[in-house]
């Protein structure tokens, strides 16, 4: 996978999860978990939330 392919899983991952904490289907505690785990899958290096 590219590094484009990487960076626009790690965004369309990052919106969905935001659109869970708008619904209140999860707490932004657990948004930061998961985010930090997609970053690390992704190889994420900076996270502008």
């Amino acid at each position: 996978m590219s590094r484009d392919q990487k960076n626009a899983s790690f965004a369309y991952s990052l919106n969905l999860l935001r659109l869970l904490v708008g619904m209140q289907l999860i707490t932004e505690d657990e948004f930061k978990k998961i985010a930090d785990i997609s970053a690390a899958y992704y190889e994420a290096e900076k996270i502008c939330v």
